[in-house]
């Protein structure tokens, strides 16, 4: 067992904070040493190859921007930490940022199970080692990032050993915050949020009618995680007779999705709720794209990989697909914080900001500000400051009522948004307020059956 006395003795260097300096001119490093006489060191854990490498780099330029609004003077930026050069609770101290790559291996999905739990250990351990590194040879006093919802749970099992905050903003699978670890905290929306916001469609439009579903789901973890939260929450809705929900799954590779979806056509459901792997994504498209049949409605439950651009190949075919997600672009034209941070990263890196990109940036400014709050960086004080921590929407860049954890150490001011796919492009379509000049959900779906 490693514990955080036995971390704190390898940790003990003299006048570690003063003799130590990062800079942002590598790959692994950004920010710089403290003026104080400490610095608060950050490990990011994300994913620089494989099918999240592009979402994996957004996240690592999203936290590169944050140490830099926290490090800098921008008083332009209304957002805590922005106006002042550091932490001023710390005595002016830097935030500097140690990125490491955890992407996952492949898992083979085959039926013999004892090849596919191989390759799920091979994961896990890469991700626990990634965080021994992170805490045991570079010191971090705080752990964000980790993206996919299994390498986030083994990473944080590890972070829970050494006793080191993990600050979560990507990850939305439920059973996360349900193991109920004491160091793990998730500030974005969970997917059991999204369904909840998706079955409030008709509420905004009488016409969308959910009255049988299909899920279609890669079968990992996450996977059942999505099928556990939406087939909880159609029972609640009265969807609980015969007949009414069915639930599909595909190989993690994505290599049968074309035969679990003619099971769905089968089926022939009016609304479809899915949720594909990294690796999925494209096998699935074309699985829709060569079926020709798509129902009324449906709905992903997705990470960051997938955006517009994904859906080129195949846009006829999902035209009219929704999306779950923590952020939108389209959302931070009304918020000045999220205004100011985008306007920043588009000139910094020559690009738009992302969700994987928002939600790094937000988990390093909430970790800082847990930080400044505890005015130490020791990892106790800084857990009981992320216990009391409430910020108020308007002082991040998300679109949410702010951050606040509740005993199970998620973040009930998260609100969901659900984005739908037309003319190549992704729109918000509720909550209402958020949605641009009152859009309203395309339904049915354009060339839908029925």
């Amino acid at each position: 067992m490693i514990t955080r006395r036995s971390r704190l003795a390898l940790l003990i260097v003299p006048a570690l904070a003063l003799a130590t300096a990062c800079t942002g001119g590598g790959d692994n490093s950004s920010g710089a040493a403290a003026s104080g006489d400490q610095t608060l060191k950050i490990g990011l854990l994300t994913q620089l190859r494989g099918p999240s490498q592009a979402a994996g780099n957004e996240a690592q330029n999203g936290a590169k921007l944050a140490v830099d609004v926290i490090n800098g003077l921008n008083p332009s930026i209304p957002l805590p930490l922005a106006s002042d050069a550091g932490l001023p609770n710390l005595g002016g101290a830097k935030v500097s940022l140690v990125v490491k790559d955890v992407t996952p291996g492949a898992v083979d999905p085959k039926e013999n199970e004892a090849e596919a739990k191989k390759g799920v250990d091979e994961v896990q351990k890469a991700a626990g080692e990634a965080v021994t590194d992170l805490v045991s040879n570079q010191g971090v006093n705080a752990l964000i990032g980790a993206y996919d919802p299994e390498v986030t749970e083994a990473a944080s099992q590890r972070a829970e050993r050494f006793e080191v905050p993990f600050i979560n903003a990507d990850s939305p699978a439920t059973f996360l915050t349900d193991a109920g670890r004491d160091w793990f905290f998730r500030i974005g929306p969970t997917w059991r949020q999204a369904g909840q916001a998706f079955f409030s469609l008709p509420g905004v439009d009488p016409k969308i009618k959910i009255d049988k579903i299909a899920v279609l789901y890669a079968q990992d973890k996450a996977g059942q995680d999505v099928v556990t939260s939406t087939t909880e929450l159609a029972k609640e809705g009265g969807l609980d007779q015969p007949n009414k929900v069915a639930t599909f799954g595909f190989k993690p590779d994505g290599s049968d999705a074309a035969a679990a979806y003619a099971r769905v056509r089968a089926y022939n459901p009016d609304t479809l709720l899915l949720y594909s792997s990294p690796a999925s994504v494209q096998p699935l498209l074309q699985a829709v794209a060569t079926s020709g049949w798509k129902p009324k409605a449906a709905m992903s439950f997705s990470l960051g990989y997938v955006t517009a651009q994904t859906f080129d190949p195949a846009a006829a075919a999902v035209d009219g697909l929704m999306r779950s997600t923590s952020w939108s672009i389209e959302a931070a034209q009304r918020n000045p914080a999220a205004q100011a941070v985008t306007g920043l990263y588009q000139r910094r890196f020559n690009s738009q900001m992302t969700e994987a990109a928002a939600s790094a940036f937000t988990a390093v400014m909430t970790a800082a500000q847990a930080v400044n709050n505890a005015g130490t960086v020791d990892e106790q004080r800084v857990r009981s400051a992320l216990l009391s921590l409430n910020i108020p929407g308007e002082q991040t860049i998300m679109p949410w009522a702010g951050i606040q954890f509740d005993e199970t150490h998620q973040n009930t001011l998260a609100q969901p948004l659900i984005e739908q796919y037309h003319n190549r492009a992704f729109s918000i379509i509720y909550p209402s307020d958020a949605a641009a000049n009152g859009a309203k959900p395309i339904y049915p779906a354009p060339n839908a059956a029925g």
